[in-house]
């Protein structure tokens, strides 16, 4: 699947000493493999919504192109593996979908035919390659939240179909074909099938076929019967020629999806290339809507991207000879494309859970922009883009446009954007990120009097779904303590006692960090000073404790709380500072006295008494 892409990089984690939270923002390319001449392209990348994900990409090994997959895990791309072991002929094209927890799934071609291999959630292995027809060619693979897959691919010129359940790893082909018209070259070239599934494991997938866009709905049971044709005759006037790359995305509610696709309009010969997109709603298609930014007679597309959220939120990317046009879905509508740069053939974008957006290009000298939308959900009106930013490394070479060029991202705003940059034996796989600084949090500890050597400290967690965060404890002022976890006990002595002002500052890897609101922190350390007095008078003694806290130099302490005598025969606890009891029996007890403070400091005194006898 090439929606989503989640990248970690694995830099030295920046631990926070400064007041000042750093902002999300873009970081330039960052090398995943290479440099090497046996890299060949970037084929697809995907990160579910918990951060876990995949990159796929094509490399020689002994000199045969072969596909290999860096996991996500634990915010880290971890060690390429080769998914095509035992496949000793060339392969190629893949694409790769996840889901929470670690699922993913890789549907690949090796000499000419469709395979599939899956790494189940927490597996940490692969399948086996599972065939899943001979003679293919062009697969599309996409997996719902819960781990329902399903897989397009196109096989004599027909585009077929395949469901994994999202319990088991292997592939059940769907019968039939989904063309229109199985006489009909369907699924070739820039008429290739794409797949995209819903939150409750039903899909849409589109294909090309005889130079018009098509889609049908999948489902456990099969295919749809209704096919719908996302192509127009006429636009504006414009008579329709043919389409091609067609694209789709779907939202959690299954029944709402948008579809883009590229189609010539004009008499003349050749015509004008536009981009357009459809929102498919239930079975029925609604009016084309020109996304391009161009007028009649402007220049034609080279490329479209289409993706939407969950919720729906996302937009259209086009891609002209002379700029890049963003057209943005706000509240179901699609707005017009407006131009956001200057772009040579390819573009992509990705949108979050929470509406944030960004859009990726190429320009036609070889370098990587980006820009980001920063949209809030309450606001009705559509956002403006952030600044251009360049996200190639300018250390690494040109971007190779033939390279394959991918955008996606987790829930929670961090977006990736992987590529290859360099020739010969200087390329590598890369990727950029738009690294969101980590989530809002808040400490739960209150404000009453405490020992934090014995109570500790304590905070709610950072979102930070690309790798651990840091937290800094600081007091006054002055960071005095980081760990991993959301509590802490100070160590003795750290902080003198008295009143203070403390706060959590949460710092992800690129040293961006939250920090919580200053609140107050009242630390008493010293238990109360406690002295106590028995007097006996026959069988009757009587208790006497008299108990103060420790006033600190800066003149606070949380003050005694109470006291408590426990006169040692099994009579129980009173909790008084003077008490008399009278025994029932004679022999020797122990009298325990303690003092406890506001802040749960105790001082235990004890005393011997002797009731009978001589």
């Amino acid at each position: 699947m090439r929606r989503r892409l989640a990248l970690i990089v694995t830099a030295t984690l920046a631990l926070l000493v400064c007041a000042g939270p750093a902002q999300a923002a873009f970081f330039p390319a960052e090398q995943i493999d290479g440099p090497s001449p046996d890299i060949q392209y970037v084929g697809d990348l995907d990160v579910a919504r918990d951060g876990t994900g995949a990159l796929a990409y094509v490399r020689l090994d002994g000199g045969v192109p072969h596909v290999y997959v860096s996991r996500l895990v634990g915010g880290v791309f971890q060690r390429p593996e080769r998914v095509d072991v035992g496949l000793d002929g060339p392969g190629g094209q893949p694409a790769v979908a996840a889901s929470d927890g670690g699922r993913v799934v890789v549907v690949f071609v090796n000499s000419g035919t469709v395979f599939a291999a899956v790494s189940d959630a927490g597996a940490g292995n692969w399948t086996a390659p599972q065939p899943l027809a001979v003679g293919g060619s062009d697969p599309s693979v996409d997996m719902s939240v819960h781990g329902v897959a399903y897989a397009t691919y196109t096989v004599g010129g027909n585009v077929l179909a395949a469901r994994m359940e999202r319990r088991t790893t292997q592939f059940t082909g769907i019968p039939g074909v989904l063309d229109v018209d199985p006489a009909r070259e369907a699924g070739v070239g820039s008429a290739r099938s794409r797949v995209s599934v819903g939150a409750d494991g039903t899909a849409v997938a589109v294909w090309g076929e005889a130079g018009q866009v098509f889609a049908r709905r999948l489902t456990r049971r099969g295919m749809s019967s209704v096919v719908v044709q996302a192509s127009v005759g006429e636009l504006e006037g414009q008579p329709g020629q043919a389409a091609d790359l067609p694209d789709v995305s779907i939202e959690d509610d299954s029944s709402y999806a948008w579809i883009a696709f590229r189609q010539r309009f004009g008499g003349a010969a050749g015509g004008q290339a536009r981009g357009i997109a459809r929102r498919l709603r239930g079975s029925r298609l609604e009016d084309p809507v020109a996304v391009d930014g161009q007028p009649w007679g402007g220049l034609s597309i080279h490329s479209i991207d289409m993706y939407i959220n969950g919720r729906g939120v996302g937009q259209a990317l086009t891609a002209t000879g002379g700029g890049v046009f963003a057209a943005l879905i706000k509240d179901d509508i699609m707005n017009p494309g407006t131009p956001i740069g200057t772009a040579g053939p390819t573009a992509a974008s990705a949108a979050d859970e929470t509406h944030d957006r960004v859009a990726a290009w190429i320009d036609d000298g070889g370098v990587a922009h980006a820009r980001h939308y920063e949209d809030r959900v309450e606001s009705r009106a559509v956002p403006a883009p952030g600044p251009d930013s360049l996200i190639s490394n300018p250390g690494f070479g040109p971007v190779d446009p033939a390279g394959g060029f991918h955008v996606a991202a987790d829930r929670v705003g961090d977006f990736a954007m992987a590529f290859i940059q360099g020739f010969g034996a200087e390329r590598r796989v890369v990727a950029a990120v738009y690294d969101r600084n980590p989530g809002w949090f808040a400490t739960t500890s209150n404000s009453s009097w405490r020992n934090p050597t014995r109570n500790a400290l304590a905070w709610g967690s950072s979102t930070e779904l690309w790798g651990g965060v840091t937290y800094t404890v600081e007091i006054d002022g002055r960071p005095v303590a980081q760990t991993r976890q959301t509590r802490l006990r100070l160590a003795p002595k750290a902080v003198r006692d008295g009143v203070h002002t403390w706060r959590v500052i949460a710092t992800d890897r690129r040293g961006q960090a939250f920090a919580t609101a200053r609140r107050t922190l009242r630390i008493d350390t010293v238990a109360p000073r406690l002295r106590v007095s028995v007097k006996r008078k026959g069988r009757v003694a009587t208790v006497t404790a008299r108990a103060n806290d420790v006033i600190p130099r800066g003149g606070r302490a949380s003050g005694v709380a109470y006291a408590r005598i426990d006169f040692g025969d099994r009579s129980g606890v009173v909790e008084k500072r003077r008490a008399s009891h009278r025994y029932t029996r004679t022999g020797r007890f122990t009298i325990r006295v303690s003092a406890t403070d506001k802040a749960g400091n105790s001082t235990v005194v004890r005393r011997t008494v002797r009731i009978g006898g001589r």
